[in-house]
């Protein structure tokens, strides 16, 4: 590892991080972009609205799936092959949208994507950490969420106001963007994340330390499923969701890309009970603006909820790398990413549902705060039991420089 952007300098003068960043910030902007987009594509088809969300929830139930094996994965092929082939997977299918619009179709397409998506996700979320010091991970876990967050940011909003304004085809077009990024794969290590050990035992030592940052990310992710996917169904005229989900998406962005240089100086249990407590009251606040055309109101909560959902991410993956030995990190990253995609699954496609009945969307928003509220409270009680690790000290040492890898880690 080379000492420039290393010890004190950026983590960006380190090749492969730059090379997994470019990759997963296009496989986010694939997945982001259809996000918002496809509950409302499948309703312009004459889809019901009760079930548009499953479009979405498919595809994020695949990509479970495929992350409960993604351990394995990365023990057994490099971190190159596998960016290649999320890549492929991802991007590759996302222009058939145009084509096929029956609902086992859309399915089918979505199950493929997601995929691709589990491989980047998981894989992006462990390498970027791994290409940086050990007491700079907290700020390389940020960068991996930068390449999440700005996608999110920009996708979610500007899909759905896209597909709203009768150009889902641009949609199509731009999921097709990772295959195009698979130039930067030259400069990604050729060597699996994840030493030889048997997956099971390795489950079976991590499950448990793993278990409540997982529930906790769930809760926050599945009321932010529910958010994206609501607010256009709710809102289909005018520039409101687009705007909410803008602010929502770019808040989010911040706080997941900074909190990690908070992690790494004070730790997370000032910063868990304050995101917690933010988030539960952006939801109310998006119920309330929700339920009285109050488009303040709204925006606030937008803002705040965006706050939480940006910051916890960063927390969680570093308390799971945290929980466990360092050789179960693939692991790790497995369990956060299962977690943060099925609660984004769950969330747009029950509280999609919720908000089609008589309950309506400020209702669903509010069953979401409850949800966030009461795991979340959980999660705290083993957080202040918990000691904090004591920062460490910068290496007094200097590696030595190189030239041909030293973005290895």
């Amino acid at each position: 590892m080379s000492v420039v952007g290393t010890r004190t300098g950026s983590l960006w003068a380190i090749k492969e991080i730059r090379a997994v960043f470019v990759l997963c910030f296009a496989g986010l902007t694939s997945f982001s972009i259809t996000l918002s987009a496809l509950p409302a594509w499948a309703a312009q088809q004459g889809h019901a609205d009760t079930v548009v969300g499953t479009v979405t929830g498919v595809m994020l139930g695949v990509t479970v799936i495929t992350q409960l094996s993604s351990a394995t994965l990365m023990r057994r092929y490099s971190t190159r092959t596998l960016l290649i082939a999320g890549c492929l997977l991802l991007g590759l299918p996302t222009p058939l949208y145009l084509l096929g619009t029956d609902l086992w179709a859309l399915y089918a397409i979505s199950a493929v994507r997601g995929v691709g998506f589990a491989i980047v996700t998981v894989v992006g979320a462990l390498a970027i950490p791994r290409a940086a010091p050990v007491h700079r991970r907290g700020e390389a876990i940020g960068i991996f969420g930068l390449a999440a967050a700005i996608p999110m940011m920009l996708g979610i909003a500007g899909g759905a106001a896209l597909t709203l304004g009768g150009a889902f085809v641009v949609v199509a077009a731009l999921g097709f963007v990772p295959v195009l990024a698979l130039f930067a794969a030259r400069s990604v290590s050729t060597v699996p994340l994840g030493g030889p050990k048997d997956g099971a035992t390795s489950w079976r030592r991590v499950l448990l330390p793993l278990l409540m940052p997982a529930a906790v990310l769930l809760a926050v992710t599945a009321a932010g499923g529910g958010l994206v996917t609501i607010l256009p169904l709710q809102l289909p005229a005018g520039s409101t969701a687009g705007a909410a989900l803008l602010l929502y998406g770019a808040v989010g962005m911040v706080a997941r890309w900074r909190i990690g240089h908070l992690t790494d100086r004070i730790g997370h249990r000032g910063l868990y009970p304050l995101l917690l407590a933010a988030g539960v009251v952006g939801l109310l606040l998006a119920a309330h603006g929700l339920a009285n055309d109050a488009v303040g109101t709204l925006m606030v909560g937008a803002a705040l909820f965006g706050l939480t959902y940006g910051g916890m991410q960063t927390v969680l993956l570093d308390l799971s790398y945290r929980a466990v030995p360092e050789e179960d990190a693939p692991t790790a990253s497995a369990v956060w990413n299962a977690a943060f995609d099925g609660g984004t699954a769950a969330g747009a496609s029950v509280l999609a549902f919720v908000a089609g009945t008589a309950w309506s969307g400020d209702g669903a928003l509010l069953a979401g705060a409850a949800v966030v509220a009461v795991v979340g409270i959980m999660g705290l009680v083993p957080m202040l039991s918990r000691r904090e690790p004591e920062p460490e000290p910068e290496p007094a040492r200097t590696a030595p420089q190189r030239t041909d890898r030293e973005d290895t880690p």
